[in-house]
């Protein structure tokens, strides 16, 4: 903790710079400890940007140089791309060798484990891997088949069912639940026999299923672990108890793992990662080394001290300081705007100005929730600055935004074929015959409420929690839609607008001339870099997120998103709200910010309450 409230963060980060540049590999003293430990248990704390890759892939080098054959090495990630990069810098070790080490992820290990042993579980080697729409299918087939409907859909079932598969739900709890909780055990076995009759299994079963095995069956345990005396892990921070079990269970008595990763990076608690597992790494092996990794080669010192203010305030975490030798660099901006398109305008004008200057800089736009991106690829398009959304669909393209498009479309126009033929598709005939009654003469023609007769015709909300596992996503694209929607009082306006952008976006395909501005969510942006960012909407109720302010442990998994955007940038940060601003904001220190208004061109920032508090 820096005791000085008035001695800047980053000197005080800096004075525990250890003496020592890096080594022929070019490692730093710290990384050089991790890549050469003792083989035992070994946690390396790799804090953002400070060469977590480098420093596993030398482990990796170190462990073949001293004579461990690299085929009994696993290597396992959470994502292809990674195994590939670690692959692609260990080639010089690899080229003179038969055999490497397995570079993998999770779910491959598990489908090769499974091809051998998979008539333990009633399949033969042919099976195939069922993905969410092939099980979405399988198990809306089984609920037809129930005597009584249950409310939930199908997507929630297959929720339940994971969570089970993952031991993060147990089926004793759901006993006393509702008449639909307790209807998941039955669908569970259905669902199971489905899936054998089909000689399938689906992505949970990847790890589930060799943890089974392994559970019961010591030979076939004795025989993996007999494949592999080294493990190391990457994101251990990410992993979930089943794959937590996966790992205990490989690394048998040897006790030969080596483990990296940040816990104060852990933002996937949504989808089942257990923070606690990183945290108690070293009361599971008691003797384990730990190495932490506290240079950051990424960003310059203004934004790392920022980021390590804020995220100094979660309680439960493993204290480091990350401190850098880059320049300091720019102040952090802080914007204030009257509402988000406001924000999105001067967000994309000065991306525009920016390309403009440098056409080849990596810009990225970070948001916390899919729906913010409407706003500011509008805005984007409108200027001719190119764009991308990463991992993601456009705010146009994505379903439930078609469907309720085709919807006005058809209330405009009945003559619309093509509107005609999604709704139809889309939902029965009854519903689609009383919808196209109630447009043809609406009450009200307004395109708020002709939405809002779409949704209560369709009961859209409930097709999207049944037909959907992100149903809360997709609800927050409609609302981000009515909120757009809002702002015309005629429906042709609307409709002409969202034709005119995504024309004009189709057109400027293929005439760009600089590098695409990139558009994600924070939770995709994690183990990326670029020159600038923009992190927009930093607003009380979207970050920290309304749906996760309930329990000090959400609240700091939203913290975590905050320094997880914070620390994607290299040379240029750029916050932004409307409305209340977020809690997060007030814990950067202000010397390291330059603050901006344009409501009331405020240049000092303040977050007392009052300041938003307005009258009518």
């Amino acid at each position: 903790m820096n005791s000085d409230p008035k001695k800047p963060l980053f000197q005080a980060a800096r004075a525990k710079k250890e003496t020592g540049g890096k080594d022929s590999e070019g490692l730093n003293p710290r990384q050089k400890q991790a890549a050469e430990a003792p083989d035992r248990p070994l946690l390396i704390v790799a804090g953002a940007g400070t060469g977590k890759t480098r420093t596993l892939v030398s482990r990796l080098r170190h462990l073949i140089r001293k004579g461990v054959p690299p085929e009994r090495i696993l290597a396992l990630t959470f994502t292809n791309k990674a195994a590939r990069e670690m692959e692609d810098r260990l080639s010089d070790v690899l080229r003179s060798r038969y055999k490497g080490p397995y570079l993998g992820t999770f779910h491959s290990l598990g489908a090769r484990i499974l091809r051998a042993e998979c008539a333990a579980f009633g399949r033969n080697r042919k099976f195939v891997i069922f993905d969410d729409s092939d099980s979405l299918q399988v198990m809306k087939k089984l609920l037809k088949a129930q005597k009584t409907k249950p409310e939930e859909g199908a997507s929630w079932f297959l929720g339940r069912i994971s969570a089970i598969k993952n031991s993060i739900l147990a089926r004793d709890d759901l006993a006393a639940g509702s008449p639909s909780e307790r209807l998941v055990p039955k669908l569970e076995a259905e669902y199971e026999q489905a899936l054998r009759d089909n000689n399938a299994f689906d992505f949970d079963d990847l790890i589930q299923k060799p943890v089974a095995l392994w559970s019961t069956r010591p030979e076939k345990l004795a025989k993996y672990r007999k494949m592999f005396s080294h493990i190391l892990v990457d994101e251990y921070q990410d992993l979930n108890n089943k794959q937590y079990e996966f790992v205990r269970f490989l690394s048998g008595e040897s006790r030969r793992i080596s483990v990296v990763g940040d816990d104060q990076q852990t933002i996937y608690s949504w989808r089942g990662s257990n923070f606690e597992i990183f945290l108690n790494f070293e009361t599971d092996w008691p003797e384990a080394s730990v190495v932490v990794l506290d240079q950051n080669y990424r960003s310059s010192g203004n934004i790392i001290q920022a980021a390590a203010a804020v995220i100094r305030n979660n309680r439960k975490q493993k204290p480091k300081e990350l401190w850098t030798e880059n320049p300091e660099g720019e102040p952090v901006r802080l914007r204030e705007f009257g509402d988000e398109d406001e924000e999105a305008a001067q967000v994309a004008e000065d991306l525009r100005r920016n390309l403009a200057d440098d056409p080849r800089s990596a810009n990225a736009v970070l948001y916390r929730v899919n729906a913010q991106s409407r706003a500011i690829e509008q805005a984007l398009i409108e200027r001719g600055v190119p764009y991308r959304v990463f991992g993601g669909l456009k705010f146009y393209e994505r379903r439930e935004i078609r469907d309720v498009v085709a919807g006005l479309r058809f209330a405009l126009n009945p003559q619309d074929e093509v509107s005609r033929s999604r709704l139809a598709r889309t939902f029965n005939r009854a519903k689609f015959s009383e919808f196209a009654e109630a447009s043809r003469n609406p009450p009200d023609a307004s395109p708020v409420a002709l939405i809002h007769m779409f949704l209560r015709v369709f009961d859209y909300m409930t097709y999207l929690v049944k037909n959907f596992p992100n149903a809360a996503e997709r609800r927050e694209n409609v609302a981000e839609l009515i909120h757009f929607a809002g702002q015309f009082r005629e429906l042709p306006e609307l409709l002409e607008r969202i034709a005119l952008l995504q024309a004009t976006d189709e057109l400027k395909r293929g005439e760009e001339s600089s590098r695409p501005v990139e558009l994600m969510t924070i939770h995709l942006a994690k183990g990326l870099e670029f020159d600038r960012v923009y992190l927009l909407g930093a607003v009380e109720g979207i970050l920290p997120h309304a749906r996760s302010m309930e329990s000090e442990a959400e609240v700091e998994e939203e913290r975590r998103l905050m320094y997880v955007a914070m620390t994607r940038a290299r040379r240029e940060l750029m916050l932004s709200f409307y409305d209340l601003p977020s809690r997060f904001l007030s814990e950067i220190p202000s010397e390291l910010l330059r603050f901006e208004s344009a409501k009331d061109g405020e240049t000092e920032f303040s977050d007392g309450e009052e300041r938003y508090i307005t009258l009518d």
